[in-house]
């Protein structure tokens, strides 16, 4: 491993890299304080992209992984909410990645695709940060509004049905 890249122990930023960033700590943190059904399903994980040779960016604490099923109809709607949210943010926040529910957003590729990766991502919604987006500790004040239109619409739509019959 060459002395420049940052998992080279010598490399002058090689420990900044050795657990879970603070812009995915407080991203996990809103969501799951608007959506407590969410499940914390990671950040920090030293480890390829499945299948491949490729480090993840969870191998950097970078990307936040949100326990949602898309078989389930709520949290499908959560994880349908967060994936815009999260690329109607994107420039804002400094995201690289979003893919959820056999879909990806990309900087690489900025439009919402397929994805034919090794995990369809149905279980969960994974986000990814670059790098320097990964050091802010606060979340874009955008997001705290869409997040918050999205759960009252959710409770709107609780309330309707159980006053339904």
């Amino acid at each position: 491993m060459h002395p420049h890249h940052p998992h080279h122990p010598h490399h002058p930023h090689a420990n900044q890299w050795n657990g879970p960033q603070p812009a995915p700590r407080a991203l996990w943190a809103l969501v799951h304080a608007n959506f407590p059904q969410t499940r914390f399903d990671g950040i920090y994980n030293r480890r390829n992209i499945a299948g491949t040779n490729t480090p993840s960016l969870h191998a950097e604490g970078r990307a936040l992984d949100i326990g949602l099923s898309a078989n389930k109809p709520t949290e499908k709607t959560i994880g349908d909410g967060l994936f815009q949210a999260f690329i109607d943010v994107a420039g804002q926040m400094g995201v690289e990645e979003v893919i959820w529910n056999r879909q990806i957003w990309s900087t690489r590729n900025p439009h919402i695709h397929a994805y034919h990766g090794h995990s369809p991502h149905t279980d969960h919604v994974h986000v990814g940060f670059t790098r320097a987006a990964s050091q802010q500790t606060q979340v874009p004040i955008m997001l705290h509004i869409k997040i918050g239109e999205l759960r009252t619409g959710l409770e709107d739509l609780s309330k309707a049905f159980s006053n339904v019959g």
